[in-house]
């Protein structure tokens, strides 16, 4: 993945975390924080569990759990954002 490919990435985050959904608002947090873990992951085998991502998300206050683990997940595997998480 190119720095321009990245940072295209992160803006379509950052529209997706600006959006009134809010299951789509928390999507794009989670895939900002697994996008920016992707590109500086020197290993792209090694994928955080996912009911680690959950506890995270809770810990965190997130509304929606789910949604936050699915879009952190996508962008540690590098794809590109749903437009319906």
């Amino acid at each position: 993945m190119t720095y321009a490919e990245f940072e295209n990435l992160i803006l379509l985050s950052d529209r997706m975390i600006a959006s009134c959904v809010p299951r789509k608002a928390e999507y794009g947090r989670g895939f900002y924080s697994g996008i920016k873990f992707h590109f500086c992951n020197s290993q792209p085998e090694s994928l955080p569990d996912y009911y680690f991502i959950v506890e995270i998300a809770r810990r965190d206050g997130i509304r929606d759990v789910h949604a936050y683990a699915h879009g952190y997940l996508d962008g540690c595997k590098g794809l590109i954002p749903e437009d319906t998480p």
